[in-house]
């Protein structure tokens, strides 16, 4: 087995209908979930991860699920969370994925 693959007992992972629309339209059966930096700033910022439709450049770095018929690679220097709802923001041309149920505490 996988090391980098992570049973769904570890984390949850949501993906809404109008995600798995996006990535049937897109034609695509991956995605990652990235920390954002943010270095061009003086104060520091805390924002939620980013979601991109495909590969990782490097998925040594992430751990893997399958959800859905969907492989979901998840940035290892994130937070685990118990449960996270990948969803879509944005109309058309501007329309992107996201997670839904992200919640920064300070």
């Amino acid at each position: 087995m996988d090391p980098n693959l992570i049973t769904s007992k570890n984390m949850i992972i949501n993906i809404t209908q109008n995600a798995l629309k996006f990535l049937q339209k897109a034609k695509k059966n991956k995605l990652y979930i990235k920390r954002l930096v943010v270095t061009q700033c003086c104060i520091p910022l805390s924002t939620p991860p980013t979601v991109r439709k495909g590969s990782p450049r490097k998925p040594e770095n992430y751990y893997q699920f399958n959800t859905d018929g969907i492989t979901v690679f998840y940035d290892r220097d994130l937070i685990h969370k118990s449960q996270l709802t990948i969803d879509t923001e944005g109309f058309g041309f501007s329309e992107r994925l996201m997670i839904s149920d992200w919640i920064i505490k300070y």
